[in-house]
């Protein structure tokens, strides 16, 4: 169970290609060769013999499950290879290769791109998911660029230390680090970037940079915030700790016709929600309207009293409350829908493994407007009415996230109440005029937000959308960073941050 569903559930406890498949005649039929995007087999091998992981082309054994990402909806993309990089000298290496042979290069660490960009067609797939190692000394973690966050948690739990982080064990912590990384602790101890002090990145010239506040700053700044794939390729993070605290949790469940006054409710309730609490309100479109939740917890260890206050600023009725305590450790299952599975099940499988879902899904970054709000219930509501499926899930920024300025990291929604997020599932075979209708419905959840929309938060990217929306303030100063440090932007998909 994921952290959506979990969520639902509230608290009862592209296309294909072959891509050089053809084999080229080298002097006459005796002597054949398998192309791939040009590059000989020879060639291949001498790249591979020189990795301490491995490569993966099509036609060999295990490429299906190496290159797919947690949306199967982008299992019809064929890179060229995967690289199963296990060193920092891999990603050097690929990164050399691929510019040598004219290959776009897309990495991939934990593959939840909403829109697939961690693969691509022709593509060398760097995939980091054997980079995984996390280390805890003296207040600080050292994070190898393809850890997820339960294996963040996990050692981290056994010194009583954490890091703020999102909650879905299988996201990778690479893609929420360059984000920004929102979550259930941002309001108490900041985003994911704004705890890290230093990135090792590898450069589209190969060149190995250890950056930091310190050390070519204006990179670093770029990578808190930046999002992923456009300035290099992260190999390994190192993270301030704070200590752990139990979570007191709350689940409040409300009548569909108070969906719009329970939103109005929370947003009133923010600017006094002390930093130790964090709440969300979830929209779920029914048959019957709207499923209306707000899941919320206290790190005090109970979460009665702020409960309480929500409840009191929205000023209707719960029709059911649920409260209990867990360690910092179990929240953190909890929050990913873990609690009724084993911390293997959670985050110790094979990434081709991982439990999979198609959707689509877009934001809005939350700067005020209680009558757009409103319009963006009904919007919910309609859908549910109609029959159709989908979500808008309000999540609270503040406390912390504000005590830095817009312009301190990439990251420029520092003044924000919330994040929302638009969501639509999506069945694995969906064809693409299922798929443009539910980006349709995103788009429509856009225009209802209007100008209480200060534009779109980078880790949830979707077609269409205009990419300075996502960067606010910050988008020129970003530009300038990509000039700087990818100057023939191979780094680049219709995502990335382009030169000036």
């Amino acid at each position: 169970m994921d952290r959506r569903t979990f969520l639902r559930a509230g608290a009862a406890t592209g296309a294909v290609g072959a891509v050089g498949a053809g084999a080229a005649l080298l002097g006459g039929p005796a002597r054949s060769a398998q192309l791939f995007g040009g590059i000989t087999d020879r060639t291949w091998a001498a790249f591979e013999a020189g990795l301490e992981g491995d490569l993966v082309r099509p036609g060999e054994s295990g490429y299906a499950a190496a290159h797919r990402l947690y949306d199967p909806r982008y299992d019809g993309i064929r890179p060229t290879a995967v690289v199963r990089a296990e060193a920092l000298s891999d990603v050097v290496e690929t990164i050399k290769f691929a510019r040598a042979h004219d290959l776009t290069l897309r990495p991939r660490s934990g593959g939840h791109s909403y829109v697939g960009v961690s693969t691509g067609t022709g593509a060398i797939q760097l995939d980091l998911t054997r980079m995984r190692r996390v280390r805890y000394d003296a207040g600080e973690a050292t994070v190898q660029a393809g850890a997820r966050l339960f294996d963040v948690h996990d050692t981290l739990d056994g010194h009583g230390r954490t890091i703020p982080t999102g909650t879905c064990p299988t996201v990778g912590v690479s893609g929420l680090t360059l984000g920004g990384g929102v979550g259930v602790e941002s309001r108490l101890l900041g985003l994911t970037c704004d705890a890290l002090t230093e990135a090792v990145v590898v450069t589209a010239d190969g060149a190995v940079h250890r950056t930091s506040a310190s050390r070519e700053p204006n990179l670093f700044w770029a990578l808190r915030g930046g999002g992923g794939g456009n300035f290099g390729v992260v190999t390994r993070y190192t993270f301030r700790t704070f200590a752990s605290r139990s979570a007191g949790f709350f689940f409040l469940h409300y009548r569909s016709a108070d969906a719009e006054q329970v939103v109005r409710g929370w947003l009133a309730r923010l600017p006094a929600m002390p930093r130790s609490s964090w709440a969300n309100v979830h929209l779920d479109a029914t048959s019957g309207g709207i499923d209306v939740r707000i899941v919320g917890l206290s790190t005090t260890g109970d979460g009665h009293a702020e409960a309480a206050r929500l409840e009191a600023s929205i000023g209707r009725p719960v029709t059911q409350a649920t409260f209990f305590t867990r360690s910092h450790h179990d929240a953190v299952r909890l929050l990913a829908g873990c609690s009724t599975r084993t911390d293997q099940e959670c985050h110790l499988v094979p990434a081709g493994e991982l439990p999979r879902e198609s959707f689509a899904a877009g934001s809005d970054v939350i700067a005020g407007g209680v009558t757009q709000l409103d319009a963006a219930v009904r919007l919910v509501r309609r859908r549910g009415l109609a029959g159709g499926g989908g979500s808008l899930i309000l999540d609270p920024l503040g406390g912390a996230v504000g005590d830095l300025t817009p312009g301190a990291t990439a990251f420029p929604w520092r003044r924000a109440k919330g994040i929302a997020q638009w969501y639509v599932p999506l069945p694995a075979s969906a064809g693409s005029s299922t798929v443009d209708a539910a980006y349709s419905w995103v788009r429509s959840g856009h225009s209802a937000f209007g100008s209480a929309s200060a534009g779109g938060y980078v880790n949830y990217l979707e077609p269409g959308r205009a990419l300075r929306t996502y960067y606010g303030s910050n988008f020129d100063r970003l530009r300038r960073v990509k000039a700087a440090v990818d100057p023939t932007n191979f780094f680049h998909s219709k995502y990335s941050v382009p030169r000036p």
